[in-house]
């Protein structure tokens, strides 16, 4: 099987994660800081939307305004309309043909009654980074919070919340980190807390699963976030430039850019996602067809029905399975020219 989903969550682990041993909540939150450059407290979560729901509902009350954005993800959203509900107020950014946030129209949306910005540092779909250098600066500006999803870029990309400035920063551990399901974290830039009453609800993990989430950590930092990344971006880019020559092929998101998440979304003339989804699996391919719970980001795009195909890479994928995959676009679209080939 060729498993191209790694951007819902990884399948394979790396070695010390099989034979991880018993860790306390000290030793987890200790690596997590050195892994991301955090100097504040760390709460630990059972998962990224857990960390995402806690984080949101501590730092915005009812009355307040926030700012946000068309790339977020669908637990963001539903917090978001959750504080609408009880009189808060949301402003979206919209994003352009490629994905990109507007970020010219941020600082316009600034009110005396705004608290926060809220927004992903990458897209599940597109694979496009946010910079929230850029976003921090407005932020830092107009004395806001702003609030990270980072589950989509720890063990994707370099990250230092420190230099970032980011104030609150939730990542989950079982997408790119390669760690265990059902384990989060929402890391507070120092000065920052989140009172007991907001966390009290929090379910303590287990011992076995904070080891496995230090043996994850451990290894991504044995081998360098460089290491571990940047094999995956290559098969990506291999990946794109193959397809983006296919006639019938839509790909979405910011290609210009080296920064990018390993993922690449798109839509085929002729077929639905559903169908693409259903052809590649019969060829032992697994990949990911839908909306990705994001509903603002394919509105923008025109793709709301129907959805996408999303094609995510991981560390332990191949050359290999990037050809065969090549191979198998061009059979469903009956295509034979090796021109396509990367």
């Amino acid at each position: 099987m060729i498993y191209l989903n790694n951007a819902a969550t990884t399948v394979l682990k790396p070695e010390p994660f099989k034979n991880a041993q018993e860790a306390s909540p000290e030793e987890a939150k200790k690596k997590i800081k050195k892994l991301l450059g955090c100097k504040g407290d760390v709460v630990l979560t059972n998962g990224g939307s857990e960390a995402l729901e806690t984080a949101i509902a501590a730092f915005v009350k009812p009355g307040d305004h926030v700012i946000s954005t068309d790339m977020e993800y669908g637990t963001v959203l539903n917090s978001l309309d959750a504080l609408v509900a009880k009189g808060c107020t949301v402003t979206y950014i919209p994003i352009n043909e490629y994905g990109v946030i507007k970020y010219d129209l941020i600082e316009d949306a600034v009110t005396p009654e705004t608290v926060a910005i809220v927004c992903n540092h990458g897209s599940n779909v597109t694979g496009n980074i946010v910079d929230l250098d850029k976003i921090g600066t407005i932020a830092r500006r107009h004395h806001l919070k702003m609030i990270v999803d980072g589950c989509q870029t720890v063990g994707a990309t370099d990250i230092n919340l420190e230099d970032l400035q980011v104030d609150v920063f939730c990542f989950t551990a079982h997408k790119k980190l390669m760690g265990p399901y059902g384990v989060g974290a929402i890391c507070l830039r120092q000065g920052i807390s989140i009172d007991d009453e907001t966390i009290a609800n929090i379910e303590e993990l287990s011992p076995q699963k904070l080891g496995t989430l230090c043996a994850a950590i451990g290894f991504v930092m044995e081998k360098g976030i460089y290491g571990v990344s940047v094999y995956p971006h290559r098969l990506a880019k291999r990946f794109f430039e193959s397809v983006k020559s296919m006639t019938a092929v839509k790909i979405y998101g910011d290609f210009g850019t080296n920064t990018r998440i390993p993922t690449v979304a798109m839509t085929i003339d002729g077929f639905s996602p559903a169908e693409i989804k259903e052809f590649m699996r019969k060829k032992g391919i697994t990949i990911k067809s839908g909306d990705f719970n994001a509903s603002r980001l394919m509105e923008s795009f025109g793709t709301k029905e129907d959805g996408m195909v999303r094609f995510s890479f991981g560390y332990f994928n191949t050359r290999m399975d990037v050809n065969d995959t090549i191979w198998t676009l061009m059979e469903l679209q009956g295509l034979d020219d090796l021109y396509y080939l990367a």
